[in-house]
């Protein structure tokens, strides 16, 4: 299935540079996605995940043609 990709914040994702339309597995989740663009535990702590402009689990099931956005939170002080 397709899904349209895009990331804001200080994230810096090449595949999703490179190509904002990705092709993923049927029953995929936004954690399968989160893993297939590396980002390893400590990342996925500070990243917020939004199917079409809705918040998603790490457990969300992604559909044909969901426009997911990753945010990476704003940290420090």
């Amino acid at each position: 299935m397709k899904i349209h990709v895009g990331y804001t914040g200080f994230l810096k994702i090449r595949e999703i540079e490179m190509n904002p339309v990705i092709e993923m597995p049927e029953g995929s989740t936004i954690l399968d996605l989160y893993l297939r663009f590396g980002l390893e535990k400590d990342a996925q702590r500070n990243v917020q995940a939004f199917i079409n402009n809705e918040a998603a689990w790490k457990s969300t099931k992604l559909k044909d043609n969901d426009r997911v956005t990753i945010v990476a939170y704003i940290t420090g002080g």
